[in-house]
């Protein structure tokens, strides 16, 4: 059922290849945490450390009017580079992980918008606490150690992709869109999860679509189309993809996440405000 053009199917494929090359590992050990031991760190970074940077990715971004989806790619760049051997400190000294978290928005915004930041603007968001040059040269860090692999796709990428391979006529333009805002919401919110680390864009990207089509009350047969022909056109296994676990977690954050990390669909709050504008994101 679903239209797919010999152009549209390779570049699904070449995203789905892709998207291996771009997955982190649990490099806060939150599947087995260890024992504190008396040589513990005191300021070990820990996944509270993560939520706030990737908070503060997507103020930046909003009152900068970027793209939301580069603050994505910036957190996706700050979880892989944590898991490489350079980011030894940036594991124990928190001043030093969010240099390389501000520095992970800097570099995204340098290559996936037209506009680049000024690294004195970075050292100004740092109310000084890094200098220009420290920034710079913890972007040369971040792209050896990344080994220049910058072009991560995102499953907000494969939201597009999958509304594109839909058959003319499935859903009416209001659905699309409808659908389009509800999918990127629940991306959004996967970011912020530190448990999503190693789950595949295309499965989040999925679950999120099936939720948001759900949820505009699609005839149930032509919503088992639609579902089935996705999971099939991107070789997503259902039962061993735990895809219910991740359509749930998604369903149950969209009501209970903090309003601070990410915004209300359009469709269902036209009338909310984007992001409360402030004079500055300093981070304290």
């Amino acid at each position: 059922i679903m239209t797919e053009s010999m152009s549209t199917m390779s570049t699904m494929d070449a995203m789905l290849l892709q998207e291996s090359k771009y997955i982190a590992t649990d490099y806060l050990h939150q599947a087995s945490p260890q024992r504190p031991t008396a040589n513990a760190p005191l300021h070990a970074v820990d996944v509270d450390c993560r939520s706030k940077m990737v908070s503060w990715c997507f103020q930046v971004v909003d009152f900068c009017k970027f793209q939301r989806e580069t603050a994505s790619i910036a957190i996706n760049y700050l979880d892989r580079y944590m898991t490489t051997p350079a980011s030894a400190l940036a594991h124990t000294d928190r001043k030093t992980f969010q240099l390389f978290a501000m520095t992970c928005l800097y570099t995204a915004v340098k290559i996936h918008e037209p506009e680049a930041m000024d690294p004195k603007l970075v050292s100004t968001l740092s109310r000084g606490t890094y200098t220009p040059q420290e920034v710079e040269a913890a972007e040369a860090q971040i792209l050896g150690a990344l080994e220049w692999r910058m072009n991560p796709p995102t499953a907000l990428s494969f939201v597009r992709m999958f509304l594109d391979i839909l058959p003319a006529g499935f859903l009416t333009s209001a659905q699309q869109e409808t659908a389009y805002e509800l999918s990127k919401f629940q991306t959004e919110l996967a970011v912020n999860e530190y448990d999503f680390l190693s789950v595949r864009p295309s499965v989040v990207a999925y679950s999120a679509l099936v939720n948001a089509l759900e949820s505009i009350s699609l005839d149930e047969k032509l919503m088992g189309r639609i579902s089935d022909g996705l999971a099939e056109s991107v070789k997503i296994n259902t039962q061993a993809d735990k895809i219910f676990e991740v359509q749930n977690w998604l369903y149950q954050a969209v009501s209970t996440q903090p309003g601070n990390v990410v915004q209300q669909p359009k469709a269902a709050a036209p009338s909310q405000a984007k992001f409360s504008r402030r004079s500055s994101f300093e981070v304290s």
